[in-house]
């Protein structure tokens, strides 16, 4: 058993990049046992290969090197390492969660963009039923782009007049209903009521949507149409870069009832 290890042969054992080995040296956090003061040819004891055998467990922990190199590896004992791993377990699981919810909504946008594309014909106008469906509030444009929930799931839109309320749609194909109820606590948050809706699409920018809005109220004008309108954003900027072909399904709300009058002013 050779006494020392080149840099070279380090390099090989732990399929580590050479730089990545230099870099340890210049912060100090594995310092090659000797080096050769002509050429600067650097080489580790054997036993070092433990050390740097450690840094790669926590790295792949999550540990940083700031971490690993400021505390992790000079005070370790049997009791200080169960309560790290411990709390870096929590960090991890929490970080796992966060994950499979980023992965859900991005499963629920894909399936949700691919369900309504076929759907829209542009010129028509129809009455649609719907049950009750959920969204999480987000709340005026200006809190628009601080809100993760506007980046990862369907956007819906709620126009009344000149004012605009977003929220991020929680749809809902029946795939995993109990799974999307237990991880978003989905009852909790609020509802667009159930009923029919005139709807039809408007395709383009978001600044003309007025003008199918009336187009489409214009169609329907036999109905009780509520002045709330709720617009879901099919294709939008996140899946193409042409505002020309951005396209929106409108609803509108016919009002059926007194019921259903009262329950849409609480939209």
């Amino acid at each position: 058993m050779k006494e020392t290890l080149s840099i070279g042969e380090i390099s090989a054992l732990f399929n580590l990049n050479v730089q990545t080995l230099i870099y340890y040296d210049s912060i100090g956090l594995l310092v090659p046992a000797e080096r050769n003061p002509k050429n600067g040819y650097r080489r580790y004891r054997f036993d070092q290969i433990y050390r740097l055998a450690t840094i790669r467990y926590l790295l792949r922990l999550g540990y940083s090197l700031k971490e690993i190199h400021a505390s992790y590896l000079e005070s370790r004992d049997i009791d200080s390492t169960l309560e790290q791993l411990k709390k870096q377990s929590g960090i991890l699981r929490k970080k796992a969660e966060n994950l499979l919810n980023t992965d859900r909504a991005i499963q629920q946008k894909i399936r949700f963009i691919e369900q309504e594309l076929p759907k829209v014909d542009i010129e028509r106008v129809s009455v649609k039923e719907f049950p009750e469906r959920r969204y999480f509030p987000i709340g005026g444009e200006e809190l628009l782009y601080g809100d993760d929930s506007f980046y990862l799931n369907p956007t819906v839109v709620f126009y009344k007049d000149d004012s605009k309320y977003f929220g991020a749609y929680l749809f809902d194909d029946g795939e995993n209903p109990n799974q999307q109820k237990e991880t978003t606590d989905f009852l909790r948050f609020p509802v667009i009521p159930a009923g029919r809706f005139l709807c039809g699409y408007h395709q383009g920018a978001y600044e003309h949507i007025y003008e199918s809005t009336r187009r489409i109220r214009d169609a329907g004008g036999e109905f009780d149409l509520a002045d709330i309108t709720v617009n879901f954003n099919i294709i939008d900027q996140f899946v193409e870069r042409d505002s020309k072909n951005y396209i929106t399904e409108v609803q509108i709300p016919i009002i059926d009832s007194e019921e259903h009058r009262v329950r849409l002013l609480i939209l």
